[in-house]
Formats: structure tokens, C-alpha cells, sequence
């Protein structure tokens, strides 16, 4: 699929990675494990958790407009400082880009799945609980988490999503359909960002709400989506979402937090 000058406006985004910012985190236990030999770029990073029972996990995909970003900045993030440490396992995708898929948008996105192929293949080594796979990403990153959730086949338990961007309605919400799991959706984005404006959050919620799909979006006062209760972070708010589709229960110190 070639967007024409649509894709020239989705690859401006340099507001990449909306991970959340935190101080160096845990090193990852595996780093540039190749998923598959098509591309050179098609490598992940993997933050094993030690214990009895297999671990959770949540698989993050990096935005930057399928023409730029790297898996390296997961590592910066707060919900793998935060949860992590918690018994969750995490892992770190690159992608091919554009460059090497023809200004494919759609192989890109076909192309991950074998990521997620790859992670489950590893469960018993890497201690992963493959029914309980929850996926991740920022700008391209939520195009491709959203795909993987409603349009592979595999069995995703819960996405979160943030800086939702154009290409959404072409890429994504056919792909949504009654019985696809629930969706969290931020976006940061002022009302002057042509990238990730608030409508494209609207078209995912408008989407799940036609064929019955859990959803909720978040955002600023600046954007006009709905904002988070005073002293809630759309992180834990984000997990929340994803344990319960786990069917395990919250970390009671992240409950009592928000009360």
C-alpha cells in the first residue's frame, strides 16, 4: 500500500516516541535478537522476568513515521522501570521501513507479526505466558500495535496505543471488529499537530464503539479529548486496562496510588 503525499506527511512526524520518560531502566536480558532474516532491521530487544510462573508480556513498537525511530528508546521508558520489577516481561521491536518495502506501509505491518511469532516460539526458554500478550506503540508504533491486535490473528489480549496518526482510517479500522480485545488510546498532541491530531484517537473509539469493542481515549484540554482524573497517568491507567484483560490482578501499591 502507497499513501502517495499522504505518506510524505506521516514520515514529518519526528515527534516519535511518546514513551514515557524515566531514568535508564533495567538492561534487557536479550538485545538484537533477530526475529527474521528479511531485513537487516527485523531485531528485538527482551527484559525476561525470573519466577515460578510464566510472565505476562507487553511488546512495544517504536514510532517515527515507518521511516525512522529505533527499539533503543524503550529502554528510557517508565512503564518497563515500573512494571517490570512487577513480573512484567517486555520486549523492544525495530522494523523494516518504507525504504525497504517499497513504500509498503502494509508489508511493514505483515512483517511484525513475525515478532510476536518469534516471542511465542521463545516461551518456555524466555518464561513468557503467551496467553497473556498485550502490544504497544507510539505514532507508526500504534498503527502497527493496532494491526497486530485486530488484523493478524493472534491472540493479543490489549492494546495501548499513543499518538494515534493519519493513516489510521486507511490501516487500522477496517481491521477492527466485534470480539478484537480492548484499546487504550493517548494522545499528547496539541491542536496544531497535523500528525497525530485528536480525530484520528476519535476514529479508533468511534470504530470500537460500531462493532463493540472496548475503548477508551485520552488526552488534553488543548485537544479536546477527554482528560484523566487528577492524579492519574494514562500509564497506570493503561494497566489497569491490560491486567484485567490478563484476568490477574493490579499491583495493589499502583491501587493505592490513584486513591
Amino acid at each position: 500500500m502507497n499513501w502517495g503525499p499522504r505518506a510524505i506527511a506521516l514520515s514529518a512526524c519526528v515527534g516519535l516516541l511518546a514513551v514515557s520518560a524515566a531514568s535508564a531502566g533495567p538492561a534487557p536480558t536479550h538485545t538484537d535478537i533477530r526475529y527474521s532474516k528479511k531485513h537487516e532491521r527485523s531485531v528485538l530487544d527482551f527484559w525476561q522476568v525470573e519466577s515460578a510462573r510464566p510472565a505476562p508480556l507487553i511488546v512495544y513498537f517504536h514510532g517515527g513515521g515507518f521511516r525512522m525511530g529505533d527499539k533503543g528508546a524503550f529502554r528510557r521508558s517508565a512503564l518497563l522501570a515500573e512494571y517490570h520489577p512487577k513480573g512484567v516481561c517486555f520486549a523492544s521491536v525495530n522494523y523494516p521501513f518504507l525504504e525497504h518495502t517499497g513504500n509498503n506501509h502494509g508489508a511493514i505491518l505483515r512483517h511484525t507479526v513475525e515478532a510476536i511469532k518469534f516471542l511465542a516460539s521463545r516461551a518456555k526458554e524466555w518464561n513468557i505466558d503467551t496467553r497473556r500478550i498485550a502490544v504497544s506503540g507510539s505514532s507508526a508504533g500504534a498503527l502497527i500495535s493496532e494491526y497486530l491486535a485486530y488484523g493478524s490473528g493472534l491472540p493479543i489480549r490489549a492494546v495501548y496505543a499513543t499518538m494515534q496518526p493519519i493513516g489510521t482510517d486507511l490501516l487500522v479500522l477496517r481491521h477492527i471488529k466485534r470480539g478484537g480485545p480492548p484499546a487504550i488510546v493517548y494522545n499528547a498532541s496539541g491542536p496544531s499537530d497535523r500528525i497525530h491530531p485528536a480525530s484520528c484517537a476519535r476514529q479508533v473509539l468511534a470504530r470500537c464503539r460500531k462493532v463493540g469493542v472496548y475503548c477508551e481515549i485520552w488526552g488534553t484540554k488543548a485537544n479536546g479529548l477527554p482528560t484523566l482524573p487528577a492524579g492519574v497517568s494514562i500509564d497506570t491507567r493503561a494497566m489497569k486496562l491490560i491486567y484485567k484483560a490478563w484476568r490477574l490482578p493490579f499491583p495493589v501499591k499502583e491501587r493505592q496510588r490513584d486513591e
